[in-house]
């Protein structure tokens, strides 16, 4: 029986289906920017020591503390750099999204959802009887932009009933959203992102289906799934 349920926060999570994992500013849309500009692989990983010791290893290290990259990065969590991942194994580290993996403890399936790739993970759910959207949040506290996101996933897959209230709430605040960009603007993270000087990175990651590709979790790190849209028609 077909079944959507949303985790507006990080906690323990187990299904016999997909996951969609969700953080907007900025960790899931650049993973799915780097594998649409053909990086190799996204390697998450927790903890910004554990990234450094994958540079012997011929990685790109990438992410962010407090949203700006840690001493000894190559870059940080930015999708505008992805076209510097192109062809590189990358390692991500980030404050919320590479940390909410931690608590998927069992699925068939793991993708990286942003609205950047929103109806190729919309169309690719759809293998899958049950979804269950998790949100990375930020620092323990709820997004504005990841809830969205579920929301319109939620409507996207209008034939997948709501197996908890976060969906329900999700979808009917997703319908009321006249302008994206404007909405995401007015989040907290947005917000600080802003003042750090990360305007652009904002706009870009409001930006809606620019990919078809979907990011897979595998043992190695994230890889593309492509040619999504063209295999459903």
């Amino acid at each position: 029986m077909k079944k959507l349920r949303v985790v507006p926060l990080p906690v323990p999570v187990e299904t016999e289906g997909l996951v969609v994992l969700v953080d907007i500013l900025r960790a899931t849309s650049t993973i799915v920017a780097a594998l649409a500009e053909d990086a190799l692989l996204v390697k998450p990983v927790a903890s910004v020591d554990e990234a450094l010791l994958y540079r012997e290893k011929g990685y790109l290290i990438a992410g962010e503390r407090g949203g700006l990259p840690p001493e000894g990065f190559d870059l940080g969590n930015s999708p505008r750099e992805a076209y510097r991942m192109a062809r590189a194994k990358v390692v991500l580290t980030t404050t919320n999204g590479t940390r909410a993996l931690g608590f998927v403890k069992k699925a068939k399936a793991i993708c990286a959802g942003s609205f950047l790739n929103l109806k190729a993970v919309a169309t690719f759910a759809r293998r899958f009887e049950e979804i269950v959207v998790l949100c990375a949040g930020t620092e323990g506290e709820l997004s504005l932009e990841d809830f969205l996101f579920a929301g319109k996933l939620a409507l996207a897959l209008e034939d997948y009933p709501s197996l908890n209230d976060a969906a329900t709430v999700a979808r009917k605040y997703a319908a009321h959203v006249e302008d994206l960009s404007e909405e995401i603007f007015s989040s907290h993270h947005a917000r600080r992102l802003v003042g750090l000087g990360f305007q652009e990175d904002v706009a870009f990651c409001a930006q809606e289906n620019l990919y078809e590709v979907v990011p897979i979790l595998t043992p190695e790190g994230f890889v593309a799934l492509k040619g999504i849209m063209e295999n459903s028609s």
